[in-house]
């Protein structure tokens, strides 16, 4: 009875995972993409002004709050540009989409990469290629 009963949960969980497995990487309508992107590119833009209003609400602070604002605004430039960029590899073929969105995260990782450097102050920066290190 064991036997008979964890090899019909194992096909359960079997069919389950192959269901699961033909939502990934589906490709969509280029009328359905168009929509996400439309949608993508509007939350986008919406984190964008909501990180540069904040940004304008620390223009009198100290350089640290400035930088740490400019650095957010980055980063939601770069997070915007990111699911733009997946939503629009949904119309590709599984192969296809999956490497689109792995070249969209590559994209992001590298954007998150550049303001980073940009925000730390020029001393600080110096120090950090005069000592290798990370520290602040």
């Amino acid at each position: 009875m064991t036997r008979t009963h964890s090899s019909w949960t194992l096909a359960v969980a079997a069919a389950v995972g192959m269901m699961a497995l033909a939502g990934c990487n589906q490709r969509e309508s280029a009328q359905k993409t168009a929509e996400d992107v439309s949608d993508a590119r509007k939350d986008a833009q919406e984190n964008v002004a909501e990180e540069r209003r904040e940004a304008a609400d620390t223009a009198n602070e100290n350089t640290e709050d400035r930088a740490s604002a400019e650095y957010d605004v980055a980063i939601a430039q770069a997070d915007g540009q990111r699911k733009i960029a997946k939503e629009k590899c949904e119309t590709l073929a599984s192969d296809a989409q999956k490497a689109c969105k792995e070249q969209a995260e590559a994209s992001y990782d590298s954007a998150k990469a550049r303001p980073r450097r940009r925000s730390t102050p020029r001393r600080s920066r110096v120090r950090l290629r005069r000592t290798g290190s990370n520290r602040r």
